[in-house]
């Protein structure tokens, strides 16, 4: 991925990735102060803050100008109702996103994943990284979905738990990507 791809929208059949930016801080943070997403992520504190919304806005900015990652807000009809990204650009991407509560179990996360995917492999990265906390089977599933294998576990510091958790490590090649799609 370039630093304007970085900076351009990816557009799907019902969202649209937009880079994050400070005049979407308030209705993310609406979204990821609900307990039941943020457990589910190892680097965000607890509780959540809408300060700490602006302060990860400017550090996810100041690396996509680096070409570092790229975070984007997942819109559907207009609002935001999640994030997504790549982080790790330089040293070996890795794939990280929560949705909103409302927006589960709808298909979302998977488009949006799969299309952020298409750009990377698109642009010649040869694998990108993935994982989980132990016990979240629906983002286990997206990932399984999406063609990534559990390659380790390990234990983790979640920060909103403070304390290590169980993690799964999971990985997904460029070529597996290839294949599954045009086997669908």
């Amino acid at each position: 991925m370039t630093a304007e791809t970085f900076s351009s929208p990816i557009v799907t059949e019902r969202l649209i990735l937009q880079p994050v930016q400070n005049d979407l801080a308030q209705n993310l943070f609406d979204h990821i102060n609900d307990w039941e997403v943020l457990r589910w992520l190892a680097s965000p504190p607890w509780p959540y803050t809408l300060r700490d919304m602006h302060e990860w806005i400017a550090r996810s900015n100041a690396a996509r100008a680096a070409g570092r990652d790229a975070d984007y807000a997942i819109i559907l009809d207009g609002a935001p109702i999640g994030a997504i990204g790549i982080t790790g650009r330089n040293t070996g991407p890795a794939l990280g996103y929560w949705l909103a509560r409302p927006f589960w179990g709808q298909g979302f996360m998977s488009e949006a994943a799969a299309a952020l995917l298409t750009q990377m492999f698109a642009s010649g990265e040869r694998f990108v990284a993935c994982g989980l906390l132990a016990g979240n089977t629906a983002s286990l599933r997206i990932q399984e979905k999406l063609g990534f294998r559990v390659v380790n576990e390990r234990y983790i510091h979640a920060r909103p738990h403070g304390r290590p958790m169980p993690h799964m490590d999971t990985v997904l090649g460029r070529v597996h990507w290839l294949q599954s799609r045009r086997a669908a």
